[in-house]
């Protein structure tokens, strides 16, 4: 009877030990999936920052751009004058930020430089 109960109470503290084993393991396995989201959080982040930053350098170029447009085209030209601007935009935007500037975006960002070229050229 006594070696039962032996062999019981060592059941026991082998499964209680089984069982903080376990639960070692998933709250590491939990850590390292915080830290992974929070490390692929961090890197969006600086990604839709650089994105920001990129898209501002555009709409900084896109004046010279559709002045340039207008005066290698001139007047009533205003398809191909966009797609001139539209090509060259495309060209300074480094090939992996491409995805990130689709064409109704690069579109914005040509209306807008047009409506401040307009505003600058009636001064």
């Amino acid at each position: 009877m006594k070696t039962e109960i032996t062999q019981w109470v060592n059941l026991a503290m082998n499964a209680a030990a089984f069982l903080l084993f376990a639960a070692g393991v998933l709250a590491a396995l939990l850590r390292l999936r915080r830290e992974k989201q929070g490390a692929r959080e961090e890197e969006l982040a600086r990604w839709d920052s650089a994105c920001e930053t990129l898209e501002a350098l555009l709409r900084g170029s896109v004046y010279g751009l559709v002045t340039q447009a207008e005066k290698e085209y001139g007047a009533g030209q205003g398809e191909i004058k966009k797609s001139f601007v539209f090509a060259q935009l495309l060209r300074l935007i480094p090939g992996q930020w491409r995805a990130y500037f689709d064409a109704d975006t690069l579109g914005a960002l040509i209306e807008s430089g047009l409506r401040t070229a307009k505003e600058i050229w009636a001064r």
